[in-house]
């Protein structure tokens, strides 16, 4: 029976001698090593893309006139219209010509910030060649200053057309990766389309992944 018990004793003592020496070889063979490093790089890292633009025209620019705008730009691939769309709720904005903007500027308070911590004004203005835009939202509407201002310089409110360009031939799920242009490629349109007198703002619908 003593022989038998010193036998077991022995056989344990061997057994985990050999899993502390087997261990740290599994743990730090290259194969192992090298199988927590791909976790990162199986896949690559695409970084902003777009999958449309939001685009802002002037009241009363047709479907006609927004495709032809279109056309004449280089959009780098197949894309889909969507007129007079209403995802970002009404945008209104006022037009006002080179000879009235001293004089808007003049005015105090009607444009101030609406929070005194961002020095942003209530009315974002937009700069064209010949004239530039104020940018109001519903909530601007109801401002008593600005109205009175408006009404002052003999300036209209009217209502943006905003319109939304999916890229992409309408044969696939807009979401997919293959339907999406770089952020560099959005910029470059971005860029090229605000340089038309008949659109106020281009914002690319920016997709992560």
């Amino acid at each position: 029976m003593m022989n038998r018990s010193i036998y077991k004793i022995l056989f344990v003592a061997v057994f985990i001698a050999f899993l502390i020496l087997l261990i740290p070889l599994v743990l730090f063979t290259p194969t192992h090593v090298d199988s927590e490093m791909s976790i990162d790089t199986e896949k690559p890292v695409q970084g902003v893309r777009a999958g449309g633009l939001f685009i802002e025209f002037e009241d009363g620019t047709t479907e006609p006139e927004v495709k032809a705008i279109l056309e004449n730009c280089n959009m780098t691939r197949s894309c889909i219209l969507e007129y007079n769309v209403d995802y970002m709720g009404n945008i209104y904005y006022v037009k006002v010509d080179d000879d009235k903007k001293d004089d808007l500027r003049k005015e105090k308070n009607w444009n101030d910030p609406i929070n005194p911590e961002i020095p942003e004004p209530r009315f974002p203005e937009i700069e064209k060649e010949n004239c530039s835009y104020l940018i109001v939202s519903e909530e601007g509407l109801k401002d008593e200053t600005f109205l009175k201002v408006m009404e002052k310089y003999n300036l209209q409110v009217e209502k943006s057309v905003v319109c939304y360009v999916l890229f992409g031939d309408g044969s696939q799920n807009w979401n997919k990766p293959e339907n999406w242009i770089p952020e560099k490629d959005a910029t470059r349109i971005k860029n090229e389309l605000e340089m038309n007198e008949k659109i106020l703002t281009v914002s690319p619908d920016y997709i992560e992944g």
